[in-house]
């Protein structure tokens, strides 16, 4: 994994000054004595580096991948360790260009990468093009979730063979709310207090931590710890990935981690997607990945909480198609959803019986009017009946969804606009979670049947402290409804 490359262009120029600025002294002096000391020169600065890359070292996550920092480093010292060549590199080491210019906002026709376009987030984490793809360049805490540990094995090349990193991400939402009371459970489906129909709070909606480490060049450890205003802790990932890109598309995970299965979109900057309720999270697995710049593939084996062998599996497409045009595409399957962390339909499952999910979610991108507009649409459904509306019958349940969003770069700040869609169908008795209540200390003991989300969110400071205005509503299949105001700060460590 270490770059031999930048080491020789490194010596190399530090030669020819050493050689310009002695020119004199060797006309002066002894040529030999004076060759003799630029060759104990140039053995410290060998000396030096070969220390320096051999030795474990600590680094911010955000500030090593993002390649605007990188450059801004290199203007600002001579002998850099971690110096960025990957995108003029080829697989066998090759130089492939050092000077043109990327004129696609997502890359240079091979694959995706959305670290030089406006941030888009959903809680935190990247959405539309962005959640297709495991190339971006941009702070852990955005990586889509789905494709984690696909995003930390590309990114693993940008670190020292032993080295520490870590990242972090703080959410808060200030909110406003009117509307009916809501009845509300908890996650095991027993009731609990309703929600109160208006009402103002601000939020501490998550606090997380990550910690990853490179144990030479086929291995990379990572977990994360979070919190929230509850003080509730939580350990989200703990695995350890097995690869290393330079030499085989495929890695493997071990431990737990979020499944590679759906990139569910139709939310805003703080509001999940209405389909949300079908969606997976974390599970202790073992998972075999294949991975290239366009395409990610992943099968997932677990077990669910009835001790039974369980499995998932996904693929994610994105590329850029021309200078203008990129797209994304995402279809998955979960076997069971018992034991992949979904507490909604799983609550409402009778036992016994095996329901699963199919998803399918697609995403065009198009470069226009000095931005980015977007359209992105999905659609899911469970693969077994049961009794989802509660009134003796089983049918299958599902949602879709539809977004659009415009991001742009507007008075030299990062900006993006947002306007989503989604219904549900057969979901009348699957709990779901309220706009106005982000920490999810309980769900609505009805289904929502209706949401639509109006949102935008602004870069301030740099592109990793997004402020974002959001309006949620959402009609519950028992004809209550939520309006629902918030203000949804992300910083990103």
């Amino acid at each position: 994994m270490k770059k031999h490359l930048p080491k020789v262009l490194l010596l190399c120029l530090s030669a020819s000054s050493s050689l310009y600025a002695r020119d004199e002294k060797i006309d002066s002096q002894n040529p030999i004595i004076a060759l003799q000391e630029q060759i104990q020169d140039l053995q410290q600065e060998i000396n030096t580096i070969d220390s320096d890359n051999n030795s474990p070292t600590l680094h911010t996550y955000s500030s090593v991948v993002d390649d605007k920092n990188t450059e801004q480093l290199l203007k600002e010292r001579r002998a850099l360790k971690n110096i960025d060549l990957m995108k003029n590199i080829s697989v066998d080491g090759n130089i492939i260009n050092l000077t043109d210019s990327v004129n696609n906002i997502f890359g240079d026709g091979d694959g995706v990468d959305v670290s030089n376009s406006a941030p888009i987030t959903t809680r935190g984490e990247v959405s539309y093009l962005g959640s297709y793809s495991g190339n971006n360049n941009i702070p852990i805490g955005m990586l889509p979730s789905k494709l984690f540990a696909s995003s930390l094995v590309t990114q693993k090349e940008k670190f020292d063979d032993y080295s520490i990193f870590l990242g972090g991400f703080i959410g808060m939402d200030a909110q406003a709310w009117y509307g009916d009371n809501i009845p509300r459970v908890n996650f095991d489906g027993t009731p609990t207090s309703s929600f109160n129909g208006s009402g103002q709070n601000i939020y501490l909606t998550s606090s997380r931590l990550y910690f990853l480490s490179n144990l030479g060049d086929y291995v990379t450890a990572e977990y994360d710890v979070s919190t929230n205003q509850l003080q509730n802790f939580f350990i989200g990932n703990a695995f350890v990935i097995f690869g290393n890109m330079s030499a085989s598309p495929f890695f493997v995970t071990v431990g737990r981690s979020t499944l590679s299965v759906a990139s569910i979109g139709g939310g805003g900057s703080s509001t999940g997607s209405v389909a949300g309720f079908l969606g997976t999270g974390r599970a202790t697995n073992i998972s075999l990945n294949y991975k290239t710049s366009t395409l990610n593939a992943s099968v997932a084996v677990f077990g669910t909480d009835d001790k039974k062998a369980n499995f998932s599996t996904g693929l994610f497409y994105a590329d850029s198609w021309t200078d203008s045009l990129s797209v994304g595409f995402n279809a998955g399957y979960v076997y069971d959803l018992n034991g992949a962390e979904n507490f909604t339909i799983e609550s409402v499952v009778s036992d016994g019986k095996t329901v699963g999910v199919f998803n399918i979610d697609t995403n065009i991108a198009y470069t226009v009017g000095g931005g980015v507009f977007q359209i992105n649409t999905g659609w899911g459904t469970t693969t077994g009946k049961d009794n989802f509306n509660g009134d003796g019958n089983d049918v299958l349940t599902g949602a879709w969804y539809v977004g659009t969003n415009y991001s742009l770069s507007l008075a030299g700040r990062s900006t993006n606009f947002n306007a989503t869609y989604g219904q549900s169908y057969n979901a009348a008795a699957i709990p779901m979670g309220i706009a106005a209540s982000p920490l999810q200390d309980g769900l609505a003991q009805t289904g929502i049947e209706k949401q639509l989300i109006f949102s935008a969110q602004r870069a301030y400071f740099d592109d990793y402290v997004l402020f974002g205005p959001e309006y949620a509503y959402q009609r519950f299949y028992d004809g209550r409804h939520m309006n629902t105001l918030t203000l949804d700060l992300a910083v990103y460590l």
